[in-house]
């Protein structure tokens, strides 16, 4: 087994960019995200009810519901997507609490694994929702998840904006 991001993370990534690309205060529909970026539609169920209690999503019912970002894309990171549905970022039973491994006091790998957990903590609550999705307003863009053409998960990429 690798080090690696859960699906429930990459999902909970993929709908905050999905979110993140609509007009300001847009609303989208849990089917609309969960097809759109190819979520088994009770799984994105779950990850969205995650991400409301977080506080990085609302949700409004009702006809002209949805759900929409609850905070700025500027205000939002990836350590708070990450932590939303996976709980404190934690790479093994000694990081950070040394008393859960009973060979932390002797361990010359602990300090290394600290280190490493650290760099990633670091790295995701640096990385906005913003910092994902700006480059591309920037160059007359917008980030959009699309589907590849081999049916393998969506790729972000950044699309021409529409005059309107």
């Amino acid at each position: 087994m690798a080090l690696r991001v859960t699906t429930a993370v990459d999902y909970a990534t993929r709908a905050m960019i999905y979110l993140a690309c609509l007009p300001e205060g847009g609303l989208a529909l849990r089917s609309e995200i969960a097809e759109a970026q190819h979520i088994p539609a009770s799984f994105m169920a779950k990850i969205l009810r995650s991400l409301v209690r977080a506080r990085l999503l609302k949700s409004s019912r009702g006809v002209h519901g949805g759900f929409s970002l609850a905070r700025p894309t500027d205000d939002v990171n990836l350590l708070e997507i990450v932590e939303a549905i996976e709980g404190p970022l934690s790479l093994i039973n000694c990081v950070p609490d040394p008393s859960g491994c009973a060979m932390s006091n002797d361990c010359p790998a602990c300090s290394v694994w600290l280190a490493v957990q650290e760099t990633i903590r670091d790295t995701l609550r640096a990385t906005t929702l913003e910092n994902l999705v700006s480059t591309p307003r920037r160059n007359g863009g917008v980030a959009r998840m699309v589907a590849s053409d081999e049916g393998d998960a969506p790729q972000c990429h950044v699309v021409e904006m529409k005059a309107g």
